[in-house]
């Protein structure tokens, strides 16, 4: 009996062990899970207060949460963390410093002017695998020059959030007042000098021009509808002795002829004495709009067109990007990857910006849908609303505007350069050649 008793007690007691091991295993797994989801389920995300493109912004933080509220909510335990009141002035040096210490947001928004310097320090996550792999993922739903602008040499380093094209502001009221009523779909640049050359005049009698036909029409403008690629897309080498850019020059130069020595800035198309004026989608759809945030031009009827094209080119522009990148030391790629998604590949999310930001979507489908056009125009209703075909042709057409590292500093080249030619009547190709050798040697250190 006592033998029994005793083999018995051996069993129970080893029950009692192995129930504890059990329970001491259970405990440590949820400890585990508890760290894991305490420090290893949370994920950050680096953003800027403003707008991208210098424009007011009354509603900074409403796409930011509704993105991460639904993130969230498809992720269960997954937190998203950011720090909050970093002004777009100070957000390029915020980032930079946080990736030098090495603490810097698993995902982040990449302003466009950065995004080739951070791009070409290693920073920035090549992302060609997750976009080649995610079979939910389609990068031809994009608009081609959105997607591209987050590209170099062939590798995606940032997906596109939001973009916007050049355009030409047109101050209708002043040219229904000189007779022109309707301006060619596809016009060209003889038609735009002689609508310039039609309004420029002296309105007062005191024998000085005060009415003119544009202002801030730049090289840039016209090499961009004219077929002119003044770099290589790795910012290597300079082209500005074709035919095109010759062209380019030569107009610019009859243009401003027009001016007759005047300075016409921003200031007077303001106060409606110019016809045209070349701006970004974001300033139209910012100033337009009332009460959308201001209705800055008060005293003439605002609208927008394409630029107009030269003879070897088409009515296309330049479009800037705002991109979502990922830290390339993120412990966090596949929820970064998911998290970058949410912001640029969701439907409800990028139709958002057309009620909280001031460009425009990069995807087609959100920007050719109903539903936007309706938006949109119930905002504009006051005065007639914006032509969405107009702004899904322009994306459509639209180049990638140059992302390379000194892109910067070598525009402020050309653009001295071609001040000089203008200022001076220097022979176009002449100039340009002196030009094209400053900026190689540029390039080239």
């Amino acid at each position: 009996m006592e033998e029994k008793l005793t083999l018995m007690k051996k069993k129970i007691m080893g029950k009692r062990f192995a129930a504890g091991v059990f329970l001491m295993a259970v405990l440590a797994a949820a400890a585990v899970s508890l760290y894991h989801f305490q420090h290893k389920r949370t994920i950050s995300l680096g953003f800027f207060t403003g707008s991208a493109w210098g424009v007011p912004d009354a509603y900074t933080y409403q796409l930011i949460d509704d993105a991460v509220e639904k993130f969230e909510a498809g992720h269960p335990g997954v937190k998203v963390k950011f720090v909050s009141g970093i002004q777009k002035d100070d957000y390029s040096e915020y980032i930079a410093s946080a990736l030098i210490k090495g603490n810097a947001p698993d995902v982040f928004f990449v302003l466009p002017e950065d995004f080739s310097t951070f791009a070409g320090t290693d920073a920035l996550m090549r992302l060609d695998g997750y976009i080649d792999k995610d079979a939910d993922y389609d990068k031809s739903k994009y608009y081609n020059a959105s997607f591209e602008f987050g590209n170099i040499s062939g590798s995606q380093y940032g997906i596109p959030f939001e973009s916007v094209p050049s355009m030409m502001f047109v101050n209708k009221t002043l040219l229904k007042k000189e007779g022109i009523n309707e301006i060619p779909e596809d016009w060209t640049w003889e038609d735009f000098y002689e609508i310039c050359d039609r309004v420029t005049k002296d309105i007062d009698g005191n024998g000085i021009e005060d009415q003119f036909g544009v202002c801030g029409y730049t090289w840039q403008h016209a090499f961009s509808t004219n077929g002119v690629d003044a770099f290589d897309a790795n910012g290597t080498n300079c082209n500005l002795l074709s035919e095109n850019a010759v062209e380019a020059v030569d107009f610019i130069k009859k243009i401003n002829e027009l001016t007759k020595g005047n300075i016409v800035t921003a200031d007077d198309f303001d106060k409606g004495n110019v016809a045209f004026m070349p701006a970004l989608l974001s300033d139209y759809r910012t100033y337009k709009p009332y009460p959308w945030s201001i209705k800055k031009y008060t005293d003439f009827e605002l609208d927008c067109i394409t630029l107009p094209r030269g003879e070897k080119g088409d009515n296309k522009s330049t479009m800037s990007t705002l991109l979502l990148a990922m830290n390339s030391r993120t412990d966090n790629e596949a929820l970064a990857w998911e998290l970058i998604k949410t912001f640029c590949y969701d439907i409800e999310i990028q139709s958002e910006i057309y009620t909280y930001k001031e460009g425009a979507s990069v995807l087609k489908t959100v920007t050719d849908s109903v539903t936007t056009m309706l938006s949109i125009n119930q905002v504009l209703s006051e005065e007639g609303g914006m032509d969405i075909n107009l702004i899904t042709s322009i994306m459509d057409h639209a180049e990638p505007d140059y992302n390379f590292k000194d892109i910067t500093s070598a525009r402020e080249i050309i653009d001295a350069g071609i001040d000089d030619i203008v200022k001076n009547g220097t022979d176009s190709k002449i100039g340009l050649q002196m030009i094209e050798k400053r900026v190689r040697s540029f390039l080239e250190e």
